[in-house]
């Protein structure tokens, strides 16, 4: 049987003005309701603090749920780095965190400062384990903070654990001083941080208080 166009089209319009009242029957009536909320990636912060801060109430309208609103809200928290906000159907709200991660700290007028892995402080607080102190009259963002923190990251958590401070002069002036109070001379903060973690990992199983290994294929000691 053969459909001539015209009622063709009136069929195409008809399921088009159909879909687009049940659109806005959808939208307009909270058929999709917040009932669930799943938060992902959070360790300093909890779920109920992330949920509130996003703003969002269960019995809501999923659908008009303003994402970019909540993620603001969430961005808002101190340990909060990214954040995004998405919808599943037909009930919950998906949040997902990316905190900072403080990988050192200073200390100043008796304040601890949490410096994360971009060499910005973020939130006055006790330092976790495995941050490092950094001594030297940082500024938070600056070049040198941002070279120290770099150096950091690249020691492996095992070794980061062991370390107490690094004293920065300047960006071409690192040393790290360990727990037990050994000396290890990283120089600048440049390429060859991968390397040098490398070595810094080496000296530690060796005797000797003082190491340079500014050049990591050419270590060298002072006992």
């Amino acid at each position: 049987m053969r459909v001539s166009k015209k009622v063709f089209f009136g069929i195409i319009g008809g399921l088009f003005s159909l879909v687009l009242v049940v659109g806005v029957v959808v939208w307009a009536v909270p058929i999709f309701t917040v009932k669930n909320f799943e938060v992902e990636g959070i360790h300093q912060l909890d779920a109920a603090q992330v949920r509130e801060a996003a703003g969002v109430s269960e019995g809501e309208n999923l659908l008009r749920v303003d994402a970019h609103e909540a993620a603001r809200g969430v961005a808002s928290l101190d340990w909060a780095d990214s954040v995004t906000v998405s919808r599943d159907l037909p009930s919950t709200l998906n949040i997902s965190v990316q905190e900072h991660r403080a990988v050192a700290f200073v200390k100043r007028d008796d304040t601890t400062y949490l410096i994360d892995d971009k060499g910005q402080e973020f939130i006055s607080a006790d330092p976790p384990e495995g941050a490092v102190e950094l001594t030297g009259g940082i500024e938070s963002g600056s070049t040198a903070a941002k070279d120290a923190v770099s150096a950091i990251a690249a020691l492996s958590d095992e070794v980061r654990h062991q370390v107490a401070t690094l004293e920065v002069t300047d960006s071409y002036s690192l040393q790290f001083i360990t727990k037990d109070d050994r000396r290890i001379f990283w120089g600048v903060s440049d390429e060859n941080n991968d390397d040098k973690a490398r070595a810094f990992e080496t000296v530690l199983k060796m005797g000797g208080q003082e190491w340079n290994i500014s050049n990591p294929e050419l270590v060298t000691t002072r006992r």
